[in-house]
């Protein structure tokens, strides 16, 4: 069903062309109704019509005046005039304007009727002609604006204004050049979620794609340079992560007049664009904001001791400053994106070699190569600086587990001890010698990795054997306290008892 805006600044007559003819029975919707050539313009931005009927003479703008502007827009709406002046000049400027068709008032529905099947038959023309012309189109705007050579450049233009669908030449044009990001999350749907949010909230604009999840979307304006898109790229950029998991950004261009200036608006929209690399994804940055790359070099030599030594004593904290600082100083002074990259390429390379033992030595080449394409890859600093936090996770958490092994180690060495000598004297410093480290370290660890003292362990490792010599009734409770290590036996029936809850006498009785 096609639609159709009714213009005419008599109210009576607006009304009663608007509700009393049947539009439904000839296959028509009336989109909307306005007074004037005025209002009727802002209503076709609003509405889209595909239809005018207008009437000729009206104040503020009459219908000649407004059918050119409205040719303007929409080089595709089909006028009709209507008129109750059945002048010869009035027709002549109608035919000068492209209308279609010229109605007499008092409307006779016979020949409203007859013009509107003729109307719908070059509307269905217009629409199979324009589908093909929308993809040339397409084609033609990408490489305008890919072209570095102005003499090209005005080739394609020339082509560009052969095309039926073609916007006007000299008008003011802006550009939103758009990245999907991450590029894996590019789909038909994301397409789709972009090109309505074009056709609903932004009037006059053309979606052209450059490559996969890179667009361009063309935005013009007949009548005034000042075309301020950069909240409705902010918008756009809501819409589409609320709808989808993809995040989009977006450079937005200045402003200029002409086909012949889309070149350097995209430029510098792709400029604006690529300022994500320090803002981050789902930025929306204008041209006139677009950071600056700094061609500086980066010593990353102070920052890769830092961290060795920051790693090698399994400091975690200290590591992730060292790191943080380290791209935080790039980003601050805008360092160019390929000395970001291989600054941190040769930072994450070294840290990698330095630890090569405990990464195994024959996987840091194949690391250094997926490095190296990772890195290549990311579309923000903030990727390149997450990738390499990552890394040395994973190079401190080896760190830690060779640590916890060997003190695991350390702790069946302390336990075996005290299991083969609990019959004896045995101190803690003892027991610090036999595995050459410090008394207060051997108390940290043991009680850090079984829970309880040496002095709980070996007391529970003695009262266990004196329980079992209880059953052998032919054994004295004074040589059963001195064969587990304690000298005095009143102190072992206090500990006996404190463990088991009962004296060693009354302990044997229950077992015999």
């Amino acid at each position: 069903m096609y639609s159709i805006l009714l213009v005419d600044d008599e109210k009576m007559e607006l009304e009663m062309l608007a509700d009393y003819v049947r539009w439904g029975d000839m296959g028509i919707r009336v989109a909307g109704t306005a007074k004037n050539g005025r209002e009727a313009l802002l209503r076709m931005e609003e509405l889209r019509p595909d239809i005018i009927l207008t009437d000729v003479r009206m104040p503020i703008m009459d219908g000649l005046e407004f059918s050119r502007r409205a040719k303007q827009l929409n080089r595709n709406v089909q006028i009709a005039f209507l008129s109750g002046h059945d002048e010869f000049h009035y027709i002549k400027a109608a035919l000068s304007v492209e209308a279609i068709g010229y109605l007499l008032k008092p409307l006779d529905m016979g020949e409203l009727q007859h013009l509107m099947e003729k109307v719908k038959q070059k509307c269905e023309e217009f629409r199979i002609s324009s589908q093909t012309s929308e993809v040339l189109k397409e084609s033609y705007l990408r490489e305008l604006i890919l072209e570095s050579s102005p003499m090209v450049r005005s080739q394609w233009i020339d082509k560009l204004l052969l095309l039926p669908s073609m916007m006007p030449s000299s008008v003011f044009f802006q550009i939103l050049y758009i990245t999907v990001d991450p590029i894996r999350n590019y789909g038909v749907e994301l397409v789709t979620l972009i090109r309505h949010f074009a056709q609903t909230e932004i009037p006059r604009s053309f979606l052209c794609q450059i490559k996969e999840g890179t667009f361009v979307l063309l935005c013009h304006k007949p009548d005034t340079p000042s075309i301020e898109l950069c909240h409705t790229g902010e918008e756009l950029i809501r819409y589409v992560n609320d709808r989808n998991d993809a995040i989009i950004s977006i450079g937005v261009s200045d402003v200029a007049m002409g086909l012949e200036s889309l070149y350097e608006l995209c430029a510098g929209a792709k400029r604006a664009n690529e300022s994500k690399f320090y803002f981050g994804l789902g930025s929306c940055t204008k041209a006139d904001q677009a950071a600056e790359p700094v061609y500086i070099e980066v010593n990353p030599e102070p920052a890769i001791a830092s961290l060795c030594h920051a790693i090698s004593h399994l400091q975690e904290s200290a590591a992730i400053t060292v790191i943080r600082d380290f791209f935080e100083a790039m980003r601050t002074s805008k360092v160019d994106r390929d000395l970001v990259c291989s600054s941190s390429l040769r930072l994450i390379t070294a840290i990698e070699q330095h630890f090569a033992n405990l990464l195994g030595g024959d996987s840091v080449n194949s690391m250094y190569v997926d490095d190296w394409k990772r890195i290549a890859n990311y579309s923000t600093i903030n990727e390149i600086e997450n990738h390499i936090l990552e890394v040395c996770h994973s190079i401190l958490s080896l760190m830690k587990e060779k640590d916890k092994d060997k003190n695991l180690h350390i702790i069946h060495q302390i336990a075996s001890l005290i299991d083969r000598s609990f019959s004896r004297q045995l101190t803690i410093e003892d027991i610090a010698k036999q595995v050459y480290l410090s008394p207060n370290y051997v108390r940290t660890i043991f009680k850090d990795k079984t829970g309880e003292t040496i002095l709980e362990y070996l007391t529970r490792v003695r009262i266990h054997h004196a329980a079992e010599l209880l059953k052998d009734k032919s054994k004295k409770i004074h040589e059963i306290a001195a064969s587990v290590g304690y000298e005095n036996v009143s102190y072992f029936c206090s500990v006996f008892q404190k463990f088991k809850g009962t004296t060693p006498n009354e302990y044997r009785k229950k077992l015999l």
